[in-house]
């Protein structure tokens, strides 16, 4: 089964693949773990230098717009990286044109700042959910060669299989030491995006509610 006229067949192409050995699996294995550490402390370091105190600014931000103070509004978010901020000086910048246009400048700068937030994390999700595979097949590689030699060599037992066998059990075991930090990295940071994003809505209806006030009393001048 499966051999082509010449006698060669997908197993033969197979055993001459595993006598590579695992060695190259465990190599990709450790390169994918250092690429996610250096992500994870890139996303780290976004997500821990954009946190701000929500309800603190939303109170402020009610004050000033309360008082028609849409300066000082601005000015409380012009310079921030946060998702929050950027989102709402996008919002302010478009106050006076009413409460349409600014909803759609937060949809569209929302999904900009979850586009900016999510980076990376498809890499994480993908890592953790197949590392473990890229292990297993290093195992199973392994676990080919040492019965090859044990082929070879059939007088040889545990002593002949037993160093094949335990360094593909190795493969695997690296493929869960990269899986398992890439799956707790993916969750986490999702539940910080998503914390994000409902920060910003909230923010974000503050000022549309804000508008819906002043509307029939200014029109679409909400600097009035």
């Amino acid at each position: 089964m499966g051999h082509t006229a010449d006698g060669f067949s997908v197993i033969d192409a197979f055993l001459r693949f595993a006598n590579l050995g695992a060695e190259w699996v465990m190599w990709l294995l450790v390169a994918l773990g250092l690429a996610l550490a250096v992500l994870v402390l890139e996303r780290l370091r976004l997500y821990l230098t954009t946190r701000i105190d929500t309800p603190s600014v939303g109170r402020t931000l009610v004050e000033r717009l309360e008082a028609d103070d849409l300066d000082g509004a601005r000015a409380l978010v012009a310079r921030g990286r946060a998702m929050e901020e950027r989102v709402l000086a996008d919002a302010l910048e478009v106050y006076g044109q009413g409460a349409a246009v600014v909803e759609q400048i937060i949809a569209s700068a929302v999904e900009r700042e979850r586009q900016r937030f999510d980076r990376f994390l498809g890499f994480m999700g993908t890592l953790g959910s197949n590392a473990p595979f890229v292990g297993l097949l290093g195992t199973v590689v392994g676990i080919i060669v040492a019965f090859q030699q044990l082929a070879q060599n059939p007088k040889g037992g545990l002593e002949v299989v037993g160093p094949g066998i335990a360094e593909a059990l190795v493969a695997t075991a690296v493929g869960l030491l990269v899986a398992i930090p890439a799956v707790v990295a993916f969750n986490s940071f999702k539940g910080t995006v998503r914390e994000r994003l409902g920060n910003t809505d909230f923010l974000g209806r503050i000022v549309l509610a804000r508008l819906a006030r002043v509307a029939p009393h200014h029109g679409t001048d909400g600097e009035g």
